[in-house]
């Protein structure tokens, strides 16, 4: 007399429809204190780490940086205007002159300009250098 577990008795967990399974990976580098915040996150919401860091790639918020390229012309015009602010200070600094110092302002009011142009919300990144 031989002893078999009967079908309907099997211990364990059912197995997994082949749809359900997670068998592609991601991996990320992180440093010590980025994984111990991370695990820290998990911990406090009582979740595995794999599960957290899951949901959140998948439904988190995720911080965006947006950066303007400076055009060409853009460029140029920011290096003229600081090569020309630099010479006046040069000047006055070795002659003492308050006359070349007074017109500093034009020199400054077209940097203003300038950057006021460059952080305009909405304006196309193709269209700084012109106008």
């Amino acid at each position: 007399m031989t002893r078999q577990t009967p079908p309907f008795r099997r211990g364990g967990r059912p197995r997994k429809p082949d749809s359900e399974k997670r068998r592609l990976l991601i991996s990320a580098r992180v440093r010590q204190d980025e994984m111990a915040i991370i695990e820290g996150r998990a911990a406090e919401n009582n979740i595995p780490l794999s599960d957290f860091v899951r949901e959140q790639a998948l439904s988190g918020a995720i911080l965006v940086r947006k950066s303007r390229n400076l055009s060409a012309i853009d460029r140029h015009d920011l290096a003229r205007i600081g090569s020309n602010l630099n010479q006046i200070a040069r000047a006055c600094n070795a002659t003492g002159d308050t006359f070349r110092a007074r017109h500093i302002e034009s020199t400054l009011d077209e940097l203003r300009r300038l950057l006021r142009r460059i952080d305009a919300p909405g304006q196309p990144l193709d269209e700084l250098g012109e106008g």
